[in-house]
């Protein structure tokens, strides 16, 4: 039985890590990226590419950097970041390279606005993980799943090819996520539906906001 138990912890521990959020915002730009060429219409091989680099460079690289120099610095205990005050650091330095990529997006790139509702939808996930956790925390794995779920919909939604079958492999990740995650007993049910609840909610706003801006 503890054997079993042990293999389960380490397989949701496994799956916390390969679906972590950090890598959400790129593995969506990626999917637009191949699937739907379209969206960046008029762009050479190679400003498709830096776009691409900026996207992974700046939601990938920059916030696990912060992550590791706070450890490093003793700032937070562990790169798990169980304590809710350890999240300050990385969520706050998070939220402004969000900002940073969206705004270069939407000023000097002026991508598609479905490249901008992804990139400001990542913003506001982290904005309100961020200000839900001054009170109580949530789970930022599930926020990000959520408003990943949000934004595969918002694809089907608007008829882009192969959006379904994208739609379907999230809602199905993003359970898996969620089960992994109260496995490993990081967080409780409640806080693992606030967290989809508050990546629905900021992926619904970006929706409705980035054609206005």
């Amino acid at each position: 039985m503890s054997e079993q138990k042990s293999l389960s912890q380490k397989l949701s521990g496994f799956i916390s890590i390969l679906l972590h959020p950090v890598f959400i915002p790129s593995l969506l730009f990626g999917w637009l990226f191949f699937m739907n060429q379209e969206l960046f219409f008029g762009l050479t091989e190679k400003q498709r590419g830096l776009w691409f680099i900026t996207v992974a460079y700046t939601t990938i690289t920059f916030p696990l950097l912060t992550a590791v120099l706070l450890w490093k610095l003793k700032f937070i205990e562990s790169i798990q970041m169980r304590e809710l005050k350890e999240r300050y650091g990385v969520l706050i330095a998070s939220m402004l390279f969000y900002f940073w990529v969206y705004w270069v997006f939407h000023k000097q790139f002026q991508a598609h606005v479905l490249i901008q509702t992804l990139l400001l939808g990542v913003f506001l996930t982290c904005v309100l993980v961020f200000l839900a956790s001054i009170l109580y925390k949530i789970s930022m794995h599930t926020a990000a799943w959520g408003s990943a779920a949000v934004f595969a919909a918002i694809l089907t939604f608007e008829s882009l090819p192969a959006a379904p079958i994208l739609l379907v492999s999230v809602i199905l990740l993003a359970g898996i996520v969620g089960t992994a995650r109260l496995q490993l007993k990081a967080h409780s049910p409640q806080e693992i539906y606030s967290g989809y609840m508050a990546g629905l909610v900021a992926q619904i706003l970006a929706y409705f906001v980035a054609p206005l801006i």
